[in-house]
């Protein structure tokens, strides 16, 4: 529950680091910097509150001696239109609370398939993630936001894969992959027609 209104922030010195900061100030031990996804951009609205962010470590909050950020309007007056933030500019946090849970969720297509890849990212460390690390671990597809049963095989290297001509007679426009632990959903990506 946001003490506040919910503002963006902008995406200047902004890292991993000071996405575990936000994600502390809502209650959870740890966050990752994600990318913002068409559905994030077209879904909210809202007017940036932060930008210039400075966080040398994962264990801080914000404000704090390691961890600083700007506000926004204070940044426009100092800095004048060189500190402008354009939509595409925003950031996004993914908060969880045990650091193994920071997943990296690809998805990638080429003319024959759809592969949706997971690994767990700590430190310089990647693991695959899938079935046979988790029994828990799913994936739900969704055509345009709109959750689809798709059959899929799993491979340890490549992930989950659809292959392309099961969605010859559907129409849509953006494909997303979301991969579960048991309800909880651990990351996503999405690729649209036009991108």
């Amino acid at each position: 529950e946001p003490m506040g209104e919910w503002e963006y922030g902008c995406n200047d010195g902004f890292n991993d680091n000071a996405a575990g900061a936000i994600c502390r100030t809502l209650g959870f031990r740890h966050g990752a910097s994600m990318q913002v996804s068409k559905k994030m951009m077209s879904a909210s609205s809202g007017v940036f509150g932060w930008t210039y962010f400075s966080c040398k470590h994962d264990d801080t909050l914000p404000q704090s001696p390691d961890c600083t950020g700007t506000r926004y309007e204070d940044a426009m007056k100092v800095m004048g239109i060189k500190a402008k933030c354009f939509d595409f500019d925003r950031i996004a946090v993914k908060c969880f609370d045990h650091a193994m849970l920071n997943i990296n969720v690809k998805l990638e297509m080429d003319t024959k398939k759809f592969t949706c890849s997971v690994k767990v990212t700590k430190e310089r460390n990647a693991m695959h993630v899938g079935q046979e690390v988790f029994q828990e671990v799913s994936v739900r597809w969704k055509l345009d936001d709109q959750e689809t049963k798709l059959e899929h095989k799993y491979n340890k290297k490549r992930g989950y894969t659809v292959k392309a001509r099961a969605l010859n007679n559907r129409e849509f426009q953006c494909i997303t992959c979301e991969i579960y632990i048991g309800d909880s959903m651990l990351g996503m990506d999405e690729v649209c027609k036009d991108d």
